[in-house]
């Protein structure tokens, strides 16, 4: 027997319920269905005929050796089949219901085996994304130091590794290569939060810096609060947060561009205070990362 979906069914079962109930009693004011005229059905009948049969999503499908996307193709082509026999007997709320389902089926298939060149585009863009997060990581740990006491060989062991990986990913990369660059990334950015999270867990920064003058000293907090505010949507994957802790987050970020951006507004008349709100901002985003659970310090001095 032609295997059939457990959605086919379901859409039979709900059709064959909505005909009986028909049939026993007129529906409430208010309730009837959505009328589902003969030209939307062969309208529809004739997409997913092309879809199914002509088209390049159809010589994708057949030819990979994806087993699951052939098999969405297959139950697509069922409910064709069985959309047409309604549609002939002139049962055409019910051939659109499984129309619908063979539309979804074809869907799923499709994004089991992508077009190629959207594929790529699709990972040449998370790559920018990604090495744009990496070297963001990366000098934030070029500019936090640990107090002695820490364990700074370890962090420099896992921040070196990550820079092979990054300067590895930036090869495939320029070889058209996302796919393989974006795995290296990826293993880059997990060192790189891990180190993130071990530097900063029961440990305060130490900033080792002399400043010529205000501005020099607007401009390093400001490049420190764009660090930490790249750290936060990395920890949100790395921690994924229950949706409270999100609420919490999106608050304190909120409050924390606020902040951000009055400094830079502020900068050029009262440096000082510039400089108080860009550090209150970065503070904001330390909270933030707490509730996503990085934890951070307190307080974070300068010498």
């Amino acid at each position: 027997m032609t295997h059939v979906s457990a959605r086919w069914f379901k859409a039979v079962l709900v059709l064959t319920l909505s005909q009986l109930a028909s049939a026993s009693q007129a529906q409430p004011a208010g309730t009837a269905r959505t009328q589902v005229t003969a030209q939307v059905v062969e309208q529809k009948l004739a997409m997913v005929d092309k879809i199914l049969n002509r088209s390049p999503v159809a010589a994708r499908v057949l030819t990979s050796q994806n087993e699951q996307a052939r098999r969405h193709f297959t139950s697509a082509r069922t409910l064709m089949s069985h959309a047409q026999a309604l549609s002939a007997s002139g049962q055409l709320h019910g051939a659109d219901v499984l129309l619908n389902e063979a539309i979804w089926e074809i869907s799923r298939a499709q994004q089991l085996v992508p077009d190629p060149g959207s594929q790529q585009a699709g990972e040449r863009a998370r790559f920018a994304q990604l090495e744009d997060s990496a070297v963001a990581l990366q000098r934030t740990a070029l500019i936090a130091l640990p107090r002695a006491g820490g364990r700074p060989g370890e962090s420099a062991e896992r921040v070196a590794r990550a820079g092979a990986l990054v300067e590895q990913a930036v090869s495939l990369a320029r070889a058209n290569r996302y796919i393989e660059a974006n795995r290296q990334l990826d293993q880059a950015l997990v060192l790189l939060l891990k180190d993130a999270s071990a530097r900063l867990a029961g440990h305060t920064i130490v900033y080792d810096r002399r400043f010529a003058d205000r501005r020099e000293e607007f401009d390093f907090e400001a490049e420190r609060y764009r660090s930490f505010e790249r750290l936060v949507p990395l920890a949100l994957l790395e921690f994924r947060p229950a949706p409270e802790a999100l609420a919490l987050i999106d608050r304190y970020v909120a409050q924390a561009r606020e902040l951000h951006d009055r400094g830079e507004a502020q900068v050029g008349g009262d440096p000082i205070a510039a400089i108080k709100n860009i550090v209150d901002g970065t503070d904001s985003l330390r909270r933030a990362l707490q509730a996503a659970g990085l934890v951070v310090p307190q307080t974070m001095d300068s010498e």
